[in-house]
């Protein structure tokens, strides 16, 4: 069995480049499994209106699947390939067993079903306004987004989804919960 390691926090907080580095250099030992992959698409509803950070946005039907294939090493274990410019699913890749899995999202732990899951859930706990200045820049530089766009979503929804998952710090009784000191340093000391 696999050591299932989910990381949240809000949405520019730091847990993709936190799984990043931790994977980083570990080759076939650490899988990152990210909740990006499993977002449904907005289909024929407007994207600039459509709320992709609501829970109901997710497969979590396919998630969970996932994070039990990733858990037990089971192949094949297919994991959607979703393109955030064109707000759709492209394709499937295959993801292969390792001995921990990192599963980072920042709403897909609302659901009980998820939290219960993973062995372990570490909260990246990052100043709002940071995260905000984080997002802003990556969906401008990666997403295509311009400045008006990613702050109206922001306001829209982005803001209530980082409550939500504020709010599951008190949910759970995590592991730990990292710090602006050294993350990574206190992460990867748990799957070493």
């Amino acid at each position: 069995m696999a050591l299932v390691i989910g990381i949240t926090g809000v949405s520019g907080s730091g847990k993709s480049r936190l799984c990043s580095l931790l994977a980083e250099g570990q080759g076939d030992k650490i899988t990152v499994l990210c909740q990006d992959s499993f977002y449904n698409g907005c289909g024929s509803i407007d994207p600039d209106v459509y709320n992709f950070d609501d829970l109901s946005s997710l497969d979590l039907e396919s998630i969970t699947l996932a994070i039990h294939n990733c858990k037990n090493r089971q192949q094949p274990n297919e994991i959607p390939v979703y393109d955030h410019s064109q707000h759709k699913r492209t394709g499937y890749r295959n993801l292969e067993p390792t001995h921990v899995v990192l599963v980072e999202g920042h709403m897909m732990f609302q659901d009980p079903g998820i939290r219960d899951a993973v062995d372990f859930l570490l909260y990246v706990d990052t100043d709002m306004d940071i995260a905000i200045v984080r997002r802003l820049k990556r969906d401008i530089a990666e997403r295509g987004r311009d400045v008006n766009e990613v702050t109206s979503r922001y306001m829209r929804h982005v803001r209530q989804a980082s409550l939500k998952t504020i709010d599951i710090r008190s949910k759970r009784i995590s592991l730990f919960q990292t710090t602006k000191a050294s993350p990574t340093r206190q992460a990867y000391c748990v799957i070493t």
